[in-house]
């Protein structure tokens, strides 16, 4: 099953003047600042969701991992998408998309109803792709490079901005939910920006959408997670349980099977499985565990009350974002430093210092989380690896990448990452939902040392796999 367009076209020569480039570039940037907004916003909100719907910390976490699985779907096909149909028509869908599951996850009536309104804000992974081939298609050389290094600055600054105002939206507009309605508002200028001040791209690209591969990636995704998340109900020896995961397996084995044998798969394993590649796409993952499947656990832990459980400092949704600033500063610090200590230590290192840093941080963490400065000041150390690793990623994916395959690399790194932070989502999920205090529904303060313990292993793991990829560059 595929969809094929026209033959590729392309559109008179672009004679867009400099200042109309810069005040492009400029709305698009609000995108991506929008983009970053959503993703720092909701996790210091999460146990204040938890609440309302009245599920425990690890069921919330599911909040998170079902974004990031829907992203890992929605990326490589709306990318695809508007190499074959114009970048910008596919970026107002998916803002519209975007648009639609805020308002909804804002008036759930159910839990379930919420995390139907997540999955359809996975597609704001896709904005930076798209506005990067419309910048690409605009603007040339230095300044535009300049201009992406401009869309991705703002991304990394809206996840520090959309942190600091969870707490008082929350305050000031009385409850989560019309706090929730604040990324609605944002979307909607996005959306504004798309669709009368951002132009299209110039030239159509000829491909086919490998319809069955995506289907395939969107059931087993969708098979595993389901599982998962009913083994704190239902146990692991459960019939539907492992029905679930054993499904999800073989159709992820078959969707394996088909897209080798797909002249243009949804995602191409043979790039990812290349000599040059599979070390550094590895090591990308290992980064995501860390990255995306500590953001429920942390806030949770922070929320929980040490009166009641033994560990936490029981703060609000304020106190949350206050605490995980020097993270977010730190993230931004290091992203902007990234290429400068590149050009004296070489790219590999950068992101294995990163790597190494990221690792430290959370191996103090599971010695050092009594107090709200220690937790800071590991947060901070993280916060700072991150940094270095988000800037020197794609450019090293971009550097490693197969001869004229650049592209589908960077789109099948979005895609891993996405995927491997979801599913680590997932997983820390059944660790909060399982590993419980004895005779209470929370969890144990050995959960989230499990969860910490485990990032830090991911952050080894990638140096490592980085380091590794260096030395058989230098051979």
């Amino acid at each position: 099953m595929s969809v094929s367009p026209p033959p590729p076209t392309s559109a008179a020569a672009s004679t867009t003047a400099p200042a109309r480039i810069g005040a492009v570039v400029g709305f698009m940037a609000f995108v991506e600042l929008t983009s970053g907004i959503f993703q720092g916003f909701v996790p210091p909100l999460l146990p204040s969701i938890a609440g309302l719907h009245q599920v425990s910390a690890g069921d919330i976490a599911l909040v998170t991992s079902l974004q990031l699985l829907a992203a890992a779907v929605c990326v490589p096909v709306l990318t695809k998408f508007g190499d074959m149909y114009g970048h910008r028509r596919i970026l107002r869908i998916a803002l519209g998309v975007v648009v639609l599951g805020s308002l909804l996850v804002a008036f759930a009536p159910s839990y379930e109803l919420l995390l139907l309104g997540r999955v359809l804000t996975g597609p704001l992974s896709a904005w930076l792709p798209l506005e990067i081939a419309i910048t690409r298609d605009k603007v040339h050389g230095d300044a535009g490079r300049r201009a992406i290094g401009l869309l991705v600055g703002c991304l990394i600054g809206g996840v520090a901005l959309g942190s600091l105002m969870a707490g008082p939206a929350e305050d000031l507009l009385g409850g989560v939910r019309p706090a929730l309605l604040v990324l609605t508002v944002f979307a909607v200028l996005a959306f504004t920006c798309a669709v009368f001040l951002i132009p299209e791209t110039s030239t159509r690209a000829a491909q086919r959408i490998d319809g069955v591969g995506f289907a395939g990636l969107a059931v087993a995704l969708l098979l595993l997670q389901y599982g998962l998340s009913q083994t704190s109900k239902l146990g692991w020896g459960s019939s539907t349980v492992l029905g679930c995961l054993l499904a999800g397996l073989s159709v992820l084995a078959a969707w394996a099977w088909w897209e080798l044998r797909t002249e243009q798969p949804a995602v191409d394993l043979r790039v990812i499985g290349h000599r040059s590649m599979w070390p550094v796409q590895l090591a990308a993952m290992l980064f995501a565990i860390a990255l995306f499947g500590s953001q429920s656990p942390n806030s949770t832990f922070l929320a929980t009350s040490s009166g009641e459980a033994g560990y936490g400092f029981g703060l609000d949704t304020t106190g949350i974002a206050l605490l995980t600033l020097p993270n977010q500063i730190a993230s931004v610090i290091g992203a902007s430093l990234h290429a400068r200590l590149a050009a004296r230590i070489g790219l590999h290192r950068t992101i294995a210092v990163g790597a190494v840093l990221l690792a430290a941080g959370y191996g103090a963490l599971c010695l050092a989380h009594g107090s709200e400065a220690a937790f800071a000041a590991t947060a901070t150390l993280v916060g700072l690896g991150v940094g270095l690793m988000s800037g020197g990623f794609p450019s090293l994916v971009a550097e490693r990448a197969p001869a004229g395959q650049t592209a589908i690399a960077a789109g099948i790194y979005n895609t891993v990452r996405s995927l491997a932070g979801g599913i680590a989502g997932g997983l820390f999920a059944v660790v909060l939902s399982n590993v419980l205090l004895a005779n209470s529904p929370l969890p144990s303060v050995g959960a989230y040392r499990l969860v910490w313990l485990t990032c830090a292993l991911s952050g080894l793991g990638a140096a490592g796999l980085v380091l590794f990829a260096r030395r058989r560059t230098t051979d």
